[in-house]
């Protein structure tokens, strides 16, 4: 049993590592009113990204935000959401 766990651990190690060395795309989004960075994913695939986003923006347009600005890329996102408050540490 123990060496089941063990086995367990080392498979979520080597999941940690693979997923660091190579991440998934991401669409970050940019608004100005409210100032904010936004990121939607993780996504397999640049078309996957692509064919989600259009939901993305039409929720935040919903919701009042203005001046907004997206990008797909490959990225690894600390923080999912980050506002003007956090711009000005």
């Amino acid at each position: 049993m123990f060496s089941l766990f063990l086995f367990l651990i080392y498979l979520a190690l080597i999941g940690i590592v693979f997923s660091a060395k190579n991440p998934k795309w991401w669409i970050k989004v940019d608004t100005q009113i409210p100032v904010c960075t936004y990121y939607f994913g993780p996504f397999e695939s640049m078309q996957e990204a692509e064919s989600s986003q259009v939901d993305y923006l039409q929720d935040l347009q919903e919701e009042g935000a203005e001046g907004i600005s997206y990008v797909i890329q490959k990225c690894s996102p600390k923080h999912l959401t980050i506002a003007e408050d956090d711009f000005n540490l």
